[in-house]
């Protein structure tokens, strides 16, 4: 019926579906604005498409899932491929407060580059609404894969560089 296109929860899911569309492999990245660390305005495109792959991992301070998945699957990532210079991790805080996010990361000490402030946008634009949500971009910025954990983003960032 037509009055439920005029409910707000169509409007999110039917921006949810836009945004995971919008967002499949094979698609370029989205860009967004954040902060870095030292509050400087950042984009992802700062980042992304400049000839190295980007592991995008969306996380959020109080989000259980995100710190398990950095410890257990990013932490050695990073320490394999810190010195490739093809590779890179991108933390980018999401759904939290500065202050949350700035407390979470002196205690987790994560290696790798952050960007944080980015609240639900990039959730808005990839079309997700749980994290962690991991997003491999290719050294063009093309998405390779999203939504990989544990083994399987492993072997996928593996499988990229091993080429």
């Amino acid at each position: 019926p037509a009055y439920l296109k005029e409910l707000s929860t169509a409007d999110y899911f039917n921006n949810l579906y836009i945004g995971l569309r919008n967002s499949q492999p094979g698609k370029s990245f989205i860009d967004f604005g954040a902060k870095t660390l030292d509050g400087k305005d950042v984009m992802l495109s700062d980042y992304a498409g400049k000839g190295k792959y980007v592991l995008i991992d969306f996380w959020a301070s109080w989000c259980g899932p995100c710190k398990k998945e950095a410890e257990k699957t990013l932490r050695p990532l990073y320490e394999k491929y810190k010195d490739d210079e093809r590779f890179m991790i991108l933390g980018v805080a999401v759904w939290d407060s500065h202050d949350k996010t700035l407390s979470a990361l002196e205690k987790l000490k994560y290696p790798w580059t952050q960007i944080i402030d980015a609240d639900k946008i990039p959730m808005e634009l990839y079309g997700f609404n749980a994290i962690p949500m991991i997003i491999l971009l290719d050294p063009d910025g093309v998405i390779v894969e999203r939504g990989l954990r544990g083994n399987d983003l492993i072997e996928k960032v593996d499988s990229v560089l091993s080429k």
